[in-house]
């Protein structure tokens, strides 16, 4: 059985390449944030992020995950995590919502299962809770039409350390 592989797939505009994070089988830090505590498998890898460890997580020998905040707590993209059931409705839909807010630059991805999309909204580097409170507008005009199947990120519920998302597959 072989495995195709997308050659269409490009990283994401403007994610931060500096450094990235590694799923591992195990718990890698306990992380404590606003009373909760979370355990995360994912571990931080202070090295750039190449086109080979792209490769690897294509290939599904590794998974790899990107931050989506930039040092300088700014952002360059708000994206939809959309793990629902009905993720052509949930496209369709947001692209109504998304032109209805002047939100013309995104690029919707494939993630590692059929219904399980992230969809990036490009920006210029702006700030983090101004990312953030825009991502909440987009999420509320959703919620008035379609069960809340995804979350925005970036979110201030949760630390920044969680605030990573897996490279994608495909470019739909």
């Amino acid at each position: 059985m072989s495995l195709k592989i997308p050659t269409n797939i490009l990283l994401p505009d403007g994610i931060f390449r500096q450094h990235y994070w590694i799923k591992r089988d195990h718990v890698v830090e306990q992380i404590h944030f606003n009373n909760r505590t979370f355990f995360s498998k994912y571990e931080r890898i202070d090295a750039p992020l190449t086109n080979d460890l792209f490769m690897d997580h294509l290939l599904h020998k590794i998974t790899i995950a990107h931050a989506l905040i930039f040092p300088y707590k700014h952002i360059a993209n708000i994206v939809i995590d959309y793990n629902g059931n009905d993720a052509k409705r949930f496209y369709h839909h947001l692209q109504h919502q998304l032109n209805a807010l002047k939100i013309e630059i995104f690029t919707p991805f494939q993630s590692k299962t059929t219904n399980h999309i992230h969809v990036y909204l490009h920006y210029a580097p702006m700030p983090l809770q101004e990312g953030i409170q825009l991502g909440k507008i987009i999420s509320k005009k959703l919620s008035d039409k379609l069960p809340g199947q995804w979350r925005i990120y970036p979110n201030d519920n949760l630390p920044e350390a969680y605030n990573i998302l897996n490279l994608p597959y495909d470019q739909l």
